[in-house]
């Protein structure tokens, strides 16, 4: 039945996520588990990672094909709480958990998802040792320099993080079909994340590589 509604789900939205691998030329690694992607940064002293996938066992079995050590990711950085973006947080106990404030209401109860549920973290995941981030915040991890970028839309506390100026990971801000930029499935506010689009103007930074968690990567 998982693997049932798997396939539905990227048919009906048309999510191409990028296979495993290190994308070439890089130090990022990508991770796919089921519908999405995640990334691992590669630093001196262990791995930065975006997001935490939807799968823990996909991702266990991803994590072996590249040779990654869960124990030594040190850095997390969470683009938002939707559940195919936090189930795995538990496979890494060595590394602290950023998120951006705005996040905060749908993780701790005062904000639904939706009609029908809340947002959770994973049993285990203590939501008050979550930092918390800004936006236009910049960050250092060892020599790996992070700009933190409020995307509100899909969800109130979506971000995006600008990667040494180059490589931008876009968790779900938006969509990426046949080229094109648009509106993300599933998202709260469509008309905010329009907003969002234009904003971060990455249709005419032609230096700027896209990493999505649903829809491949164009790296330039």
């Amino acid at each position: 039945m998982k693997k049932i509604i798997k396939h539905i789900l990227l048919g009906i939205t048309g999510m191409k996520p990028t296979e495993t691998g290190q994308i070439p030329g890089t130090n990022i690694y990508a991770v796919k588990d089921s519908i999405n992607t995640v990334f691992f940064i590669k630093t001196d002293s262990g791995y930065i990672m975006i997001d935490a996938g939807s799968d823990p066992k996909e991702l266990e079995i991803s994590l072996k094909e590249t040779g990654i050590d869960s124990n030594d990711v040190k850095w997390f950085f969470l683009t938002h709480s939707d559940f195919d973006h936090v189930a795995a947080l538990t496979l890494f106990p060595n590394a602290k958990i950023h998120m951006n404030k705005d996040e905060l209401p749908l993780i701790n109860g005062t904000m639904k998802r939706n009609l029908f549920k809340k947002n959770t973290m994973p049993p285990g995941i203590n939501i008050d040792k979550i930092t918390l981030l800004a936006n236009g915040q910049k960050l250092s991890c060892d020599e790996t320099k992070i700009e933190c970028i409020s995307a509100p839309g899909h969800t109130p506390g979506s971000m995006v993080y600008l990667i040494d100026n180059k490589y931008l990971f876009t968790g779900d801000a938006f969509k990426i079909s046949n080229g094109n930029i648009g509106v993300h499935p599933f998202t709260m506010d469509a008309e905010l994340a329009k907003k969002t689009i234009e904003q971060l103007s990455v249709e005419t930074r032609h230096d700027l590589s896209l990493l999505t968690a649903h829809y491949g990567c164009i790296v330039k």
